[in-house]
C-alpha cells in the first residue's frame, strides 16, 4: 500500500528555462510598425543571400513567421521588393551629396574626392552590390530605377562641373566620350563591390586610397575628352 510519502508528487514540473523562453518569443507581440521592420530586414538579407528569386514561403519561415502574415503586410512580392528597394538605395542616397557638388566655391578635384569616398563608404555592402547584381539578371527594376536616379541627380551635375573646371561652355547633353568616361569612374567604384561580393575576392586593404586615385585618374583624363578630343589645361588640378 503507498503510503503519502511514497506517492507520486503530482505537482507540475517546471518548464525547462529555455522552453520557458521560447513561449515567451512566440507570445511576443509587435507593433505594426516593428512587424514590418522585422519583415524587411529580414527580406534584405534573404534576397542579398538567395536572389529576387527566392520564394516568398521560403522567406517567412526564414523570419520566423506565417506566409499568410508576410502577405499581410505586404501584398505582392514586388511590393516588398519596392520596399527594398526604397530602404537601401533611396534609403541611403544623401541630399548633402548633392549639395556638395554644387558648391562653387570648393575645387573639382576635393568635392569628387569627397563625394566618392562618402559614396563607397555608404554602397559597398553586401547586400547592397548583391542584391542590386541579381535584379539585374532578373527584371532590372532595381539597377533601372537607381540608374535613373544617377542620371538625374549625379552624372549631369559630374558634367557640369568638370566642363566648369576646364572653362569650357556647358552644352545640353554629353557627348558619348565624356559619359563613358564618367560611368568609368563610377562603375570602377562600384566594382569593388563587386569583386568582394559577387566574385569573393578580397577588397583592397586602403579603400580610401584607391577611390582617391581613380578620381584623379578621372581628372588626368577629362582635358583630352570633355573637349572633343582637344586637350584643354585643367584648372585647379594639384
Amino acid at each position: 500500500m503507498e503510503t503519502l510519502h511514497s506517492m507520486p508528487s503530482r505537482t507540475p514540473k517546471a518548464a525547462p528555462v529555455a522552453k520557458q523562453k521560447d513561449a515567451v518569443k512566440v507570445r511576443q507581440r509587435f507593433s505594426t510598425a516593428d512587424r514590418e521592420q522585422q519583415i524587411l530586414a529580414g527580406a534584405i538579407k534573404f534576397f542579398s543571400a538567395r536572389g529576387l528569386e527566392g520564394q516568398t514561403r521560403d522567406l517567412a519561415k526564414e523570419i520566423g513567421i506565417t506566409h499568410p502574415l508576410l502577405y499581410h503586410y505586404f501584398p505582392t512580392k514586388q511590393a516588398l521588393i519596392e520596399r527594398v528597394y526604397e530602404e537601401v538605395y533611396l534609403g541611403r542616397w544623401k541630399k548633402e551629396w548633392e549639395l556638395l557638388l554644387d558648391d562653387a566655391s570648393i575645387s573639382l578635384e576635393e568635392k569628387m574626392t569627397r563625394f566618392y569616398l562618402d559614396y563607397a563608404a555608404t554602397i559597398l555592402t553586401p547586400e547592397w552590390v548583391r542584391i542590386f547584381v541579381f535584379s539585374g539578371l532578373a527584371d532590372g527594376s532595381i539597377p533601372n530605377q537607381y540608374l535613373a536616379l544617377l542620371k538625374k541627380k549625379l552624372f549631369p551635375r559630374i558634367l557640369r562641373e568638370t566642363r566648369r573646371h576646364l572653362g569650357l561652355t556647358a552644352k545640353a547633353t554629353a557627348t558619348e566620350r565624356e559619359t563613358e568616361l564618367m560611368w568609368s569612374l563610377h562603375g570602377g567604384i562600384f566594382y569593388i563591390g563587386i569583386r568582394q561580393w559577387v566574385y569573393g575576392q578580397p577588397g583592397p586593404q586602403d579603400i580610401n586610397q584607391v577611390v582617391t586615385d581613380r578620381v584623379r585618374s578621372f581628372l588626368l583624363s577629362v582635358p583630352s575628352i570633355f573637349n572633343d578630343g582637344v586637350p584643354v589645361s585643367p584648372v585647379g588640378l594639384r
